[in-house]
């Protein structure tokens, strides 16, 4: 899952850096140290052991500046053995390096602390050497390190998250990891009004299969502060679409959300990525949509006020969207007052309950396309679009989906509450960047 605040990658990643930590020897941990390091600072050079020379105390430095590292993970950890080996390694550095080395870093992996012995002996060393700074590393400042890092480079040590290796694999030679992601989809759970059962949500895709653990957006809305609930929701679509962006994916949408946020939702993924929405059915109890060929619903839909010639000074466009209930005029004037173009779309009667079919989305989508097409071609002084919108979460992403900011007006969605005055409040701006 993705979610506000939450990476599950970045957990999944340290639960098995603690598994790798707890299980290191000496040798393991220091390969695990070398993988981190190198890539935080790639001017890092490893150190081998080699002939009768041995590793002149030394399990990796940075030359030019004269620091040198010591790696310590312990099978079983003894005070005296630990005291033991940091006198006798840093002695044996200072012999070695003399006057070129600037910084001593002791690295070290225990399971439960260090004793608290072993910090005032260090500051002992310090006092014994003091041209040199002497560091003490754990590794759990090592895994910060790491967790800085880009997600590419923290798989390149510790592989693809559990789970998500499905985001990962998009160009393996694989015939059965093909197979999955063309068959398969991505659950995305849009959940900022009411939780969504994910359980629920899988089963409804079926025969479909999902790929991986559902992808959960649910941005913050405290305060209806749209600005922020839409650059955070943008963020983390933005993630998915990166990690994702090799395998062509295609998203199966569940929805409990503001319309702003869910038109938002469709408008970041776009029409360039296939998009399956679901509808919770509230007399049915289920996101499952009804056997198509045992349900007849009417897809039709109206258009009125849109514009089949040239208005040539309209500046500010309305359109609005009445599947669920009736918007009226007056609520939208009170809030725009002088557009020059007015639209409706509508069906004869609306309802909570229209949408039945994922054939009335598909019209839906290419209703709202030959909207926009018209604006495009008879309006040629747009300057906003100003939308209203009464229906489906599931419509309203496809509705999203339909705007191109290339080609579009910025898109201003609005927020409906009965209670107050006027109802409908501006909330989130669809335009490119």
């Amino acid at each position: 899952m993705i979610t506000a605040g939450y990476d599950p990658f970045t957990l999944n990643h340290w639960l098995w850096w603690k598994v790798r930590c707890l299980e290191a020897d000496g040798t393991a941990f220091q390969k695990l140290f070398e993988e981190v390091i190198k890539r935080t600072d790639p001017q890092f050079m490893s150190i081998r052991s080699y002939g009768n020379i041995g590793d002149r105390k030394c399990d990796g430095l940075f030359y030019q500046d004269g620091i040198v590292f010591q790696v310590y993970s312990p099978d079983e950890y003894k005070l005296a053995n630990t005291t033991a080996k940091i006198e006798e390694d840093l002695g044996g550095a200072v012999a070695h390096w003399g006057e070129e080395l600037t910084r001593w870093v002791f690295v070290y992996n225990v399971r439960r602390g260090l004793a608290p012995d072993i910090p005032l002996l260090l500051k002992v060393q310090e006092k014994k050497y003091p041209e040199i700074e002497i560091v003490a590393q754990s590794s759990d400042q090592l895994w910060e390190q790491l967790r800085a890092l880009p997600l590419q480079q923290r798989c390149e040590v510790l592989g693809p998250p559990v789970g998500y290796e499905h985001l990962f694999l998009a160009n393996s030679d694989s015939a059965i990891t093909r197979r999955r992601l063309r068959d398969g989809y991505l659950v995305l759970v849009h959940d900022v009004m009411a939780p969504i059962n994910v359980h629920d949500a899988i089963d409804a895709l079926a025969p479909k299969k999902a790929i991986g653990p559902p992808i959960v957006v649910r941005p913050d809305l405290s305060g209806e502060d749209w600005g922020s609930a839409s650059k955070e929701q943008g963020s983390l679509l933005a993630q998915v679409l990166e990690r994702s962006r090799g395998l062509v994916p295609r998203f199966a949408i569940f929805s409990l959300s503001p319309i702003p946020l869910a038109v938002h939702l469709g408008f970041v993924l776009s029409d360039r990525v296939e998009v399956f929405p679901h509808q919770y059915d509230r007399l049915r109890k289920t996101w499952k949509w009804p056997d198509p060929d045992a349900t007849e619903v009417d897809c039709k839909l109206s258009i009125e006020g849109l514009p089949t010639t040239e208005v040539p000074s309209a500046e500010n466009v309305i359109i609005r969207v009445s599947l669920s209930e009736v918007i009226a005029p007056a609520d939208t004037r009170s809030v725009v007052p002088r557009a020059g173009v007015e639209i409706d779309i509508g069906i004869q009667e609306p309802g909570v309950n229209w949408l039945r079919t994922p054939a009335q989305l598909a019209r839906l989508s290419a209703t709202f396309g030959q909207v926009l097409e018209a604006i495009r071609r008879h309006v040629p002084a747009r300057q906003r679009i100003h939308l209203f919108y009464a229906g489906p979460t599931g419509g309203a992403v496809v509705v999203g989906q339909a705007i191109n900011p290339r080609m579009d007006p910025p898109v201003i969605t609005y927020q409906y509450s009965r209670q107050r005055s006027p109802r409908y409040r501006r909330a989130i701006t669809l335009e490119e960047g």
